[in-house]
């Protein structure tokens, strides 16, 4: 070795810190007792007598052997650490292993079957076990009896360990109790309340003819505290401020018709004498009491009483004030029947925000939670618009969690937001079969993402949506692929892209259709409730299978055709819910044009007009009212307007007393050959059986003329029907069956007919 290198040599042994040797490796459990090492060393990452350049790689590596112990399922307790001696270091893991279930006894379950109670367990023979999973499984048989009416069933278990061979036995003890259902909740002491609202506020529910459905009527002890607060509640908040509820008494003396009964004692109701504030000090008491709606006279509801604390502090927070304070007083006089109210407030002070903050997001950028923001650094601390940004992220249904929190900085007035998050999953796979009374039976396969970006890998975190779905059935195909961005070029604008092919076998008996095409779309709020979106369309249609039986007009229609058109549509929703809304408007117009200057062999023009309202009514009963007017033309070298842009109506969106699209005019044959202007009306009123179902009346009107811009009623078919919507996750159904009143008597029989649906309606 020359000179040089030696230099080089000592110069890198200098720099080079001293490597550590793994002196040895201890597996203990948490007493300090040895364990056998071997069922540990597959997730250990040295060995003995191994050299690790530095004690920071040592401990980041032990960190992660730890990691995997844990997530491997097989030890109860995992922890680890180095201790240091003078010749090397020894590495400690503390372990507490499980063992692997070799025996499941059931003693005591005579009610239930053994098998039955062993599946409710979620054990299974061979897994590794240890006290945690014997005392969840314990909990899940317990659920499992009451969900069977037994609510006083115990579980109790026993194991039986065999260290040497790492096994063990375990025996769940049960006593079942007695079958318990609350056929009765009564009440006593109640005069001005009726029964049927008391029950309605209530967790706790009767048995009733379908309760082998919903489940009504199972003893819940654990609701008791909350069924009380709840019947307070109710009272409170019409004046009854001192009503006392005791906690309900269970007569069980017949288990299976068991009664509950509850105590009332109202008091009488208040109404409100004198309102004031006191405390503050930058505003007139007349100012701040504009925002409060109780006033003399008016009954002494509490919820009226709590909003005008909530109507201060936003009166405060919307003008810059921070940790503003309102505590109302309440001064009631039980012979006057008068409570006097008196709002004492704690003035804030004034901040502005000096920086957003985000934190939680692992996934979604930055940007993303920014652009939904309405509070900006540099402004005066807005209550309102903190809150309304919060709300807009709760509503991006990207996370869990979002709070906001302004933090002092130390600086005067000035103060951070922290805005805080925490996601959760965006992406969805879903497989299954769908029916409806038009489809008949599809399966499909749909993978989305609500939080998508196209320029990652995973593609997650630009707030983009994505979709592919895939229909494979008796009477349809169909592929969609779907790609929204949300805030295109950085701007509150939507961009919408759209690819489809779609086959089509329940349009006639006489011909199937195709469609395959791309969508682009451009939308834009225009105020709160309303938005305008113009979209371009190119898609070619194909009808095929033209039976020999079929007419001239349908044979005409056989083959190919293009269609490039373009539409704007002006939408107002003003509905509470997206979906089984029971107040609100919905009203969409629609103008469209296809052909002329923009190519193709399709020359149409039409507008479409739809709306719905909605009115609550009592009882949880809500009124529908919506209809739709449509009208289209040909124009240039078209002499006609093409089969698939005609109108029909018929089927479970529209007139649900008749087939689908066999309502307006036909050929010689019979077969539905459309129109070119349609008008339907549908009157609903549906009521609140249980949770998540409600029952259904409804009458359909519609007609389809020939002729553009015809509306002549005389033509005009209706029906009158009942129906169950089953709000079910995932799996909203509809069940409708309506009976013809108008209907031609040449091509319709006027038989009821039966329609099926999943999915929401207009």
């Amino acid at each position: 070795m020359n000179k040089a290198a030696l230099i080089l040599f000592a110069a890198l042994i200098g720099l080079s810190a001293p490597a550590e040797t793994i002196k040895g490796i201890r597996i203990v459990n948490q007493v300090g007792e040895s364990y056998d090492m071997s069922s540990v060393s597959a997730f250990t990452s040295f060995k003995v007598g191994e050299q690790v350049s530095d004690r920071d790689t040592i401990l980041s590596s032990i960190a992660v052997d730890v990691n995997r112990m844990r997530e491997s399922g097989r030890y109860s307790y995992v922890n680890a650490r180095m201790d240091v001696d003078p010749d090397g270091v020894v590495l400690v893991y503390t372990v507490v292993a499980k063992q692997k279930l070799r025996r499941l006894e059931i003693v005591g379950a005579k009610k239930m079957r053994n098998k039955k109670v062993r599946k409710k367990s979620e054990l299974v023979i061979g897994q590794f076990a240890d006290d945690s999973a014997f005392a969840q499984s314990a909990f899940k048989i317990k659920e499992a009896y009451r969900d069977f009416w037994y609510p006083d069933a115990t579980v109790k278990w026993t194991t039986k360990a065999n260290a040497e061979l790492g096994v063990v036995d375990v025996t769940f003890k049960i006593k079942e109790g007695r079958k318990l259902g609350i056929k009765k909740i009564a009440f006593e002491g109640n005069e001005l309340v009726d029964d049927k609202i008391l029950r309605k506020v209530m967790q706790q529910k009767q048995k009733w003819f379908l309760s082998f459905i919903t489940g009504a009527g199972k003893y819940k002890p654990e609701n008791v505290d909350m069924d009380v607060f709840a019947i307070k509640s109710l009272y409170m908040n019409e004046g009854f401020l001192d009503v006392d509820v005791s906690d309900p008494v269970l007569d069980d003396s017949n288990p299976k018709k068991a009664r509950l009964v509850l105590s009332i004692n109202e008091g009488q109701q208040y109404v409100v004498g004198d309102v004031t504030v006191a405390g503050m000090e930058s505003f007139e008491a007349q100012e701040i009491r504009r925002g409060i709606r109780l006033g003399t006279g008016d009954v002494a509801a509490l919820k009226d009483a709590e909003s005008g604390s909530e109507s201060i502090r936003a009166f405060y927070g919307n003008r810059g004030y921070i940790r503003t304070s309102v505590r109302p007083v309440y001064d009631a006089n039980a012979e006057t029947g008068r409570v006097d109210i008196r709002y004492e407030i704690v003035e804030g002070s004034i901040g502005y925000i000096n920086k957003v903050n985000i934190a939680g997001n692992e996934r979604t950028q930055d940007k993303v939670i920014r652009r939904e923001m309405v509070a900006y650094p540099g402004e005066k601390y807005n209550r309102s618009r903190v809150q309304t940004s919060e709300n807009r992220l709760r509503n991006l249904n990207y996370f869990e969690v979002v709070t906001t929190t302004p933090e002092p900085t130390g600086e005067g007035d000035k103060y951070d937001l922290n805005v805080q998050v925490k996601e959760k999953p965006t992406g969805q796979f879903s497989a299954g079969v769908g029916f409806s009374s038009i489809d008949s039976l599809v399966g499909y396969v749909e993978l989305s993402q609500g939080n998508f970006n196209y320029k990652t890998w995973p593609p997650i975190g630009a707030g983009q949506k994505f979709k592919i779905r895939l229909q494979l059935g008796s009477e349809r195909n169909d592929v969609d692929i779907s790609f929204v961005e949300p805030w295109f070029l950085d701007r509150k604008l939507s961009l919408g892209v759209d690819l489809f092919h779609r086959e089509a076998r329940y349009f006639s008996d006489e011909y199937d259709q195709k469609n395959n095409g791309m969508r682009f779309s451009l939308g834009k709020p225009l105020s709160r409730f309303t938005r305008g979106t113009v979209a371009y369309t190119l898609e070619q249609f194909e009808v095929f299978d033209v039976q020999d039986t079929a007419s001239p007009a349908i044979k005409a229609e056989e083959g190919k055709r293009l269609k490039s058109g373009v539409n704007f549509t002006w939408s107002r929703d003003t509905r509470d819910r997206f979906f089984n809304p029971s107040r609100g408007n919905k009203t969409t117009i629609t103008p469209y044009f296809a052909g002329g200057p923009l190519g193709a062999e399709t020359d149409i023009y039409g507008a479409k007009i739809r709306s719905g309202q909605y009115w609550a009514l009592f009882g949880g009963t809500v009124l529908n009212l919506r209809g739709q007017v449509e009208t289209v033309d040909y124009f240039g070298d078209s002499e006609f307007v093409p089969i698939f842009d005609r109108l029909f109506l018929g089927g479970p969106n529209t007139l649900r007393g008749f087939e689908y699209r066999d309502v307006g005019p036909k050929d010689i044959t019979g077969e539905p050959r459309g129109g070119n202007s349609s008008a339907y009306a549908t009157l609903e009123y549906t009521v609140p059986i249980w949770s998540k179902v409600r029952g259904a009346m409804f009458y359909d009107w519609g007609v389809v003329n020939s002729d553009v811009l015809d509306f002549d009623s005389s033509l005009y078919n209706d029906n009158w029907g009942i129906g169950i919507r089953l709000d079910l996750p995932g799996f909203p159904l509809h069940l409708d069956y309506a009976w013809p009143i108008t209907y031609d008597e040449k091509w319709q029989d006027g038989k009821g007919r039966f329609n099926f649906q999943i999915g929401h309606t207009f």
